[in-house]
C-alpha cells in the first residue's frame, strides 16, 4: 500500500515551529471503517464484526511532536459488547457473555501515541495504545500494516492479538467443556479517516 506523509492525518504536523508545543486538530472516522475480534476455538475459527455507526462528530485532538514520536490527547473509540455480530446466535451470546457486557457494555481504545518511521518522512509504523475491557485495562503497541491516501481519506489497518486473561476474563468452554475457546483473541482494524 502507499505510504504518505501523514500531515493529512495531522493537520499542520510539518508547520509546528517549535516541537515542545501541543498543537490541535480534528479527526472523523469513516462508516467505510471496518474493526472486528477473531478467535479461535477446537471445533471452529469465528470472526466477530463490528456494526457501529463509526461516523459521528469529529473528535478535537492535540499533539506534540517529542523526536520520532507523536504524543496523542483526545483519540478513543468506545465499542458497544453488544453491536459485535459473530454470525450466530450463540456464539454472539458466548462473546457476550464472557466480555461481562452487561457489567461493562463498552470497549474503549484510547490512541496515547504514534511512532514515526522516522523524523523526516514522519510515517507512522506503530500505534501506542489503550485498551479496556470488562474494566480491566491495558496497555499495547500495535503495528500499523496499512497506511494509504484516497480521495479525502486515508486508510491505517493493523491487527493485534490479546489475551483474554489479561483482562481477568476466561474463556468460554461451551457444550460442557467440549468446545475450548483459545484465550487469544486478534484485534484487527481498517480505519478510514475523513479529511
Amino acid at each position: 500500500m502507499k505510504k504518505i506523509i501523514p500531515k493529512l492525518l495531522i493537520p499542520a504536523l510539518c508547520a509546528v515551529p517549535v516541537l515542545g508545543h501541543a498543537q490541535n486538530g480534528k479527526v472523523q472516522l469513516s462508516n467505510e471503517s471496518k474493526l472486528s475480534i477473531n478467535g479461535k476455538s477446537n471445533v471452529n475459527d469465528f470472526r466477530c464484526q463490528s456494526e457501529h455507526e463509526l461516523q459521528q462528530d469529529p473528535m478535537d485532538f492535540s499533539y506534540h511532536l517529542h523526536g520520532d514520536t507523536v504524543n496523542v490527547d483526545g483519540v478513543a473509540l468506545s465499542l458497544e459488547v453488544s453491536k459485535f455480530d459473530c454470525g450466530k446466535k450463540a456464539i454472539n451470546r458466548d462473546f457476550r457473555s464472557t466480555l461481562k457486557y452487561k457489567e461493562h457494555p463498552f470497549i474503549n481504545i484510547i490512541l496515547n501515541e504514534l511512532v514515526l518511521e522516522n523524523q523526516e518522512d514522519i510515517i507512522p509504523t506503530t500505534a501506542k495504545v489503550t485498551i479496556i475491557i470488562a474494566g480491566e485495562e491495558q496497555k499495547y503497541d500495535v503495528p500499523l500494516n496499512a497506511f494509504e491516501s484516497r480521495e479525502n481519506s486515508v486508510l491505517v489497518g493493523g491487527s493485534k492479538v490479546l489475551r483474554m486473561t489479561d483482562f481477568g476474563l476466561t474463556p468460554p468452554a461451551p457444550m460442557f467443556g467440549l468446545i475450548q475457546v483459545s484465550d487469544e483473541l486478534e484485534v484487527q482494524f481498517d480505519l478510514v479517516i475523513q479529511l
